[in-house]
């Protein structure tokens, strides 16, 4: 019997508002033994202090003593979207540079121990099938069968698994924490408080954050949706070298 941590993000979660940009909902993280969680944190952590330091190196005209002032450097994080794109001071970087730090951190997630879990919605499908138009219903939905695969995981071996999510939306966290009290559930427990200081320490969330925008925009060109404008090919390239052999998902499609 294991202990596992689940570190969980989504992608395209604003229900049926904006199909264009976003068609596909998937809510995905990472399943981390306990024993193996501070490791995998820390090799996070290597990662982000070199890309830092790598990315005020390259910046010109701003005083070093000012770099903690600025709200970018002051919370750290890397967000897949912004960083695979060069949003914000990313874009100090080349898209070489960055593309090789997402190779380093998908590598991460290659040791038996690490497991990735997700559930996908082809959300136009789903609206034509249901008739929904509360989306909640949907969010919901998805939750429910990311929690199911997640315990089927952990059957085998008589593992249990509680859940770290983002700091994100409270319809969000009331959305899973639905799914979490379904009776079927006896495997995935919520430890939904994850505070500010907690969040932005969260290497293992943004690993996660990774993983739903690459799953995301891959699995929007397998259900026909036109391609985003910017990196498609690279991005489906990370998720077919990193993620396709070691996901394990439910589809709604």
């Amino acid at each position: 019997m294991t202990l596992y941590g689940f570190y969980t993000d989504e992608s395209g979660n604003n229900g049926f508002g904006d199909m264009r940009n976003q068609p596909v909902l998937c809510y995905a993280g990472v399943l981390v033994p306990a024993h193996y969680q501070v490791y995998l944190h820390n090799e996070v952590q290597k990662i982000k202090d070199s890309l830092e330091k790598d990315i005020k190196s390259k910046i010109h005209g701003i005083p070093v003593e000012q770099f903690p002032s600025i709200d970018f450097f002051r919370k750290f994080e890397i967000h897949g979207k912004a960083f695979i794109d060069g949003e914000d001071f990313y874009y100090n970087l080349s898209d070489v540079e960055r593309f090789a730090v997402v190779d380093n951190l998908l590598a991460l997630l290659q040791v038996t121990d690490v497991k990735v879990v997700a559930a996908i919605v082809n959300k136009a499908l789903y609206q034509t099938n249901t008739g929904e138009t509360n989306h909640n219903r949907m969010h919901i939905h998805a939750y429910t069968e990311l929690v199911k695969c997640i315990s089927i995981e952990l059957d085998a071996s008589d593992s249990h698994a509680f859940v770290i999510c983002d700091d994100g939306k409270p319809s969000e966290m009331n959305n899973f924490g639905d799914a979490l009290r379904n009776p079927a559930n006896r495997r995935v427990y919520p430890d939904l408080q994850v505070k500010l200081s907690h969040d932005k320490n969260c290497n293992l969330i943004q690993l996660a954050d990774m993983v739903n925008f690459i799953a995301s925009v891959y699995f929007r060109n397998v259900y026909g949706f036109q391609p985003r404008k910017r990196h498609q090919q690279k991005i489906m390239d990370f998720y077919s070298r990193h993620l396709d052999q070691k996901i394990i998902k439910w589809e709604y499609k």
